[in-house]
């Protein structure tokens, strides 16, 4: 498995659009591939993890660089 930190959301935001970017994060990172998706509650603001299972390094990479496959 490989462990990738997709995105942090500032704690400053209205909640309804930290929901909003949240919630589609969730489905990207589904929709890639991702086996597990959480919250890690000891870093600042909202940092989302996700989990991927053994991919080629080109699918992981292009979503560490934001630029989905």
């Amino acid at each position: 498995m490989h462990m990738v930190n997709v995105l942090t959301v500032s704690s400053g935001l209205p909640m309804a659009l930290k929901d909003a970017l949240l919630t589609r994060a969730e489905a990207v990172l589904n929709d890639h591939g991702a086996s597990r998706i959480w919250i890690d509650p000891a870093q600042p603001g909202t940092t989302v993890l996700a989990e991927f299972p053994a991919a080629p390094a080109s699918v992981v990479g292009d979503l560490v660089g934001g630029v989905p496959a």
